[in-house]
């Protein structure tokens, strides 16, 4: 017997109890958002474009040690823009929080620097950004139930596509806090590409044991599941390859939002969506 029929063996005997880990690491992932919370103030830190505040971009090849811990000292968040092609540092870009005073912060960047551009961001175009994405991901949610809850004709697939890509969402949101990284336009567009991905693996097992008639719902299952893992595999190694190779902060970004958005995909598609399905075929038979 394979490596794989003993798993699909195994995975029959005991898809039930596997329910209870997309169950720990949603706690587990609440607790990351509690803790942000109980520090912070609130459940994640938000880029300048949402927040509002100051950027200061410094055409210069390098920052010195000392001015670069003043601006840390200060709160004010230091990267660099470099060449795609050589990574040769272009620029120097500070962003500052809407507390900063632009004028004291231009003044500060004057005294050491001649070639600069400074661009405020106020808070309500931030806020009217926030108000959009949590309207585009509450239709996006319904959109998808609605769509396969008509073509399955059966309530128990919407249910799971929801719940499986609300997860996804959560999940990932919550542990990039942990890498550093900031709720900006561009995670926030990496978090609703998670949407969707909650949908291929969840048609492909639906189909398999809802449409399909022949042989055992378990059986026809674990064939999903097997070609639906070789594209989480070759997902993922894309992904790495993104994240590792990226000269872009914001790509380098996006690829760690999207990674962690497939790991989580796995578990909560096949560890909770599709045993919640094979639960109910069997109360059906």
């Amino acid at each position: 017997m394979s490596l794989y029929d003993r798993f699909g063996e195994w995975y029959s005997l005991n898809y039930r109890k596997l329910l209870i880990i997309p169950v720990i690491v949603f706690i587990l992932t609440a607790a990351i958002f509690f803790q942000n919370y109980q520090r912070d103030g609130e459940f994640f830190k938000k880029d300048i474009d949402l927040s509002g505040g100051t950027i200061v971009t410094i055409y210069t090849e390098s920052v010195s040690d000392d001015m670069r811990q003043t601006f840390e000292q200060m709160d004010i968040s230091v990267r660099e823009i470099k060449s795609y092609d050589t990574s040769e540092v272009l620029a120097i870009i500070l962003e500052a929080g809407p507390e900063h005073d632009p004028d004291e912060l231009s003044e500060l960047v004057n005294a050491s620097f001649s070639e600069f551009d400074v661009r405020h961001v106020g808070p309500a175009m931030g806020k009217s950004f926030m108000t959009s994405a949590k309207l585009a991901i509450a239709l996006g949610f319904i959109a998808m139930g609605l769509a396969l809850a008509l073509t399955f004709k059966k309530p128990i697939v919407a249910l799971t596509v929801i719940l499986s890509g609300g997860l996804n969402v959560f999940e990932a949101a919550a542990l990039m806090t942990q890498f550093g990284v900031k709720l900006a336009p561009h995670t926030i567009g990496a978090l609703l590409m998670l949407m969707g991905w909650s949908v291929d693996s969840e048609v492909l097992f639906d189909t398999k044991i809802l449409k399909d008639t022949a042989g055992d719902p378990k059986e026809r299952a674990l064939q999903a599941m097997k070609t639906a893992m070789t594209m989480s595999a070759a997902l993922i190694a894309a992904l790495l390859a993104l994240y590792y190779f990226s000269t872009s902060k914001l790509i380098s970004d996006i690829a760690l939002v999207l990674l962690l958005g497939a790991i989580f995909d796995i578990i909560n598609t096949w560890f909770q969506s599709l045993s919640m399905v094979l639960w109910y075929v069997e109360a059906k038979k």
